[in-house]
């Protein structure tokens, strides 16, 4: 076996955690889980991290993207996709475990940097989308709002956190039959 080292090991440890997650979850996720899955030691892991969360937090930051706070502007359903795709993706690169950790076990920092990186600016971006189609009068402007902008995360945040990480067709799915009936339906009352 070829040691591995710098970014090639990193990425070994950082796959290794977010399989790790996947199978015994956080509260069950060990140094000795990882070093082993990942073909290190536990000295090699204590060298850089203190602690499981250390690790833990560290994989998120280099391995989540960062989703743009702008909507891409080709348009409401492009943009809804294009959103949804972009944080499907970040379920995608941690195998869906960031957001099981997110949602039940990790301390504060880890919810805070998917907060900071996927969230809030995928909610800033629906947000933005929303109020671009109401100005083109595509939408009324009473859908432009925080809890709309917030479902289709919400359902693709639920789906990662059963242990399934959403595939094209969700994202798809979510748009076409949630989020644009409910845009395009007429006022209650």
């Amino acid at each position: 076996m070829t040691r591995r080292h710098g970014s090639e090991l990193q990425q070994a440890i950082f796959d290794a955690v977010f399989e790790q997650i996947g199978a015994v979850g956080y509260a069950r996720l060990t140094m000795d889980r990882v070093a082993t899955a990942a073909g290190t030691s536990k000295p090699v892991l204590y060298r850089r991290w203190d602690s499981k969360e250390a690790l833990v937090l560290d994989a998120l930051r280099e391995s989540l993207p960062v989703i743009a706070d702008t909507p891409p502007g080709r348009g409401l359903r492009e943009d809804l996709l294009a959103i949804l795709h972009a944080l499907r993706a970040a379920f995608a690169v941690t195998k869906g475990t960031a957001f099981h950790v997110i949602a039940a076990e990790a301390g504060q920092d880890c919810r805070r940097l998917a907060d900071e990186r996927l969230f809030a600016p995928a909610h800033r971006a629906i947000l933005a989308t929303l109020h671009a189609a109401a100005e083109r009068g595509e939408i009324r402007p009473q859908r432009a709002t925080d809890l709309v902008a917030d479902i289709g995360p919400a359902l693709l945040r639920g789906r990662a956190i059963d242990g399934t990480v959403p595939d094209q067709a969700t994202v798809g799915a979510v748009v076409d039959e949630v989020l644009l009936p409910l845009l395009h339906a007429p006022a209650a009352g």
